[in-house]
């Protein structure tokens, strides 16, 4: 991954930033969970709000898909010439290499924490759904391979590698835009069609996460495809809003309603909107987020993406039973930004820094650099 780099070196500092203020939304997202009931907000506020994105944390991933879709067909289309075993290898080292090194921390806290009692004042998520029996090393193994939702076991040692599943899915297909580069209007329009086949047949829910089963799995990841697609298809048309307030306006509000109304169609929508109002190098929105604390949250995402969960387990298990839920979704917070930062240059970098190597050595001759890995999947 190319970390902090420049405009002049074709980053692009403003989606990096995104991505990292969407990797803290699923952040506060889980964090909100540690919350009791007394503590919660009314629906009104947390469903029919901004707030929407906290209490769910679906948006936050369903822009990930298509912020992914949006650089890493950039990258490919930078390429003076292309080499599909290499994207291979270097998509592996980049996205696998710390989702193995965060699933062994993973289970590594688990055995730390096995023997500290859950307290079941916490969301019920804390102490069933998440290291809710004794993980072996085959587990570790199938999700690491990203084939939980193939076996039907899912990802308890870590559940927000789901996103990353697809995610790693999809892009295998993704250097095909060297062959159909600029058919991006039947691209867009196969992935939609695929997804509302796939919705209205029942074979995937409408708020689907992940399969159960390998062909299940397979549905899902296709559902997925048109969010990629999306971001594809903006990079390719090279889509840029046209000049004027009023239009801004209304790719703000978009932006909103994306925020607030829980409806994948309506996420999308306000996903593509966000990354042409701030791809935009003259809005105030760009420039704002081209330096300081954003920076810093978008080089860190993808660490802070993998360890969080596996962070908060462990503080909520050493501390749940004797901290006030509010301390302790704070403490959580402040634990799983340092541990990402940590995780970022002990683990992340060296990963970067061997794709580039491996780069070097097989890799024909290339314009810029590649663009992280942007899942959250949250996420």
């Amino acid at each position: 991954m190319d970390i902090a780099g420049k405009v002049v070196s074709n980053r692009r500092e403003e989606l990096d930033a995104l991505r990292g203020i969407a990797a803290v939304v699923v952040l506060l997202h889980h964090a909100h969970w540690l919350w009791p009931p007394p503590w919660a907000l009314p629906d009104s506020l947390l469903l029919h709000t901004p707030l929407r994105m906290i209490a769910t944390g679906r948006a936050p991933v369903l822009f990930f898909f298509v912020l992914s879709g949006f650089v890493l067909t950039l990258a490919v289309q930078r390429r003076k010439s292309f080499r599909m075993t290499d994207w291979y290898w270097r998509r592996t080292l980049r996205l696998c290499l710390p989702i193995t090194a965060g699933l062994l921390l993973s289970l590594l806290l688990y055995h730390l924490c096995r023997f500290h009692p859950i307290s079941h004042r916490l969301n019920p998520f804390f102490w069933q759904a998440q290291w809710g029996r004794l993980p072996t090393w085959t587990d570790w193994f199938e999700e690491t391979a990203l084939l939980g939702d193939a076996t039907g076991t899912g990802y308890p040692l870590d559940a927000a590698v789901w996103s990353l599943a697809h995610e790693w899915r999809i892009s295998v297909l993704l250097p095909l835009v060297v062959i159909w580069r600029r058919a991006w209007i039947p691209t867009i329009a196969v992935s939609a069609l695929v997804s509302v086949v796939l919705i209205f047949s029942g074979e995937v829910a409408p708020d689907i996460t992940l399969g159960r089963g390998l062909m299940n799995g397979l549905a899902s990841t296709l559902y997925f495809t048109v969010f990629f697609a999306a971001g594809y298809a903006m990079a390719v048309s090279g889509a840029r809003l046209p000049k004027g307030k009023t239009i801004r306006f209304m790719a703000w509000m978009m932006v909103l309603a994306g925020c607030s109304i829980g409806r994948d169609s309506v996420v999308l929508l306000g996903s593509c909107a966000l990354i042409a109002l701030v791809s935009d190098p003259a809005s105030r929105s760009c420039r704002l987020l081209r330096g300081g604390i954003w920076q810093e949250l978008g080089r860190i995402s993808y660490s802070l993406y993998i360890t969080h969960l596996p962070v908060f387990l462990t503080v909520v298990a050493w501390c749940g039973l004797f901290m006030p839920p509010v301390e302790l979704a704070v403490v959580s917070i402040v634990c799983a930004l340092l541990v990402a930062t940590v995780f970022f240059w002990t683990v992340e970098m060296p990963a970067h820094r061997l794709s580039q190597f491996h780069r070097k050595r097989i890799a024909p001759p290339v314009l810029g650099g590649d663009l992280p890995p942007t899942g959250p999947t949250p996420l």
